[in-house]
């Protein structure tokens, strides 16, 4: 069977929570539905990890797990790229990105080296997008966060060096600030368009 985890690994999942669920109402509110989606997943994820932590049922609910955070992750990921992608004027309609999405999830959740080199794919796509973006708020800092979460992945999560347990809070916790640092890097666009018009206007 799968072995009870410890009740403190609630914790940094429940960061998760917290800064997906800011982030989504945030990106909301700034008609940024896409990318608030994106975000939004992660909390999904995140909870059913804390249910699971919580209640102690790894039998039933870590394969919803796993699949949430690997399938699930990736096709947030896409969303979030492709937010990122029209705040440069790109414009890929959404049927394309839901394909892109379910394509790139079901790759995740079906191969572990591959589904993290998608995975890896999208966040240099994304960091990319980010550096090219001249109007983006702090685009150093914004670039550095989105491609914060490669080390992450790479270095951190089940890392033979560290603890586990620090691995798992370290991992869950830099994941939690990354979803900050994408709200920050995508939030102020649509007041500096808004400057734009009025200036034009």
């Amino acid at each position: 069977g799968v072995s009870i985890m410890p009740f403190h690994y609630m914790f940094s999942e429940v960061a998760i929570c917290l800064a997906s669920s800011w982030g989504a109402i945030r990106l909301f509110r700034a008609h940024q539905a896409i990318g608030a989606i994106g975000v939004a997943l992660f909390a999904i994820a995140a909870t059913i990890g804390v249910i699971r932590i919580a209640t102690g049922a790894n039998e039933i609910l870590a394969p919803v797990h796993r699949f949430a955070s690997q399938a699930g992750g990736t096709f947030a990921l896409v969303l979030i790229v492709s937010q990122i992608a029209k705040h440069l004027q790109w414009k890929p309609s959404i049927l394309a990105i839901l394909a892109s999405a379910a394509v790139a999830g079901l790759v995740a959740f079906a191969g572990g080296v591959l589904g993290a080199l998608v995975f890896l794919a999208l966040l240099a796509c994304g960091t990319l997008l980010l550096a090219t973006n001249s109007h983006s708020r702090g685009r150093a800092l914004a670039v550095i966060g989105f491609a914060s979460m490669a080390p992450n992945i790479l270095f951190v999560r089940q890392s033979p060096i560290l603890d586990p347990a620090l691995s798992w809070h370290a991992y869950h916790v830099i994941t939690a600030l990354w979803l900050i640092a994408i709200v920050a890097a995508l939030h102020p666009a649509p007041s500096h368009s808004a400057n734009l018009l009025r200036a034009n206007g």
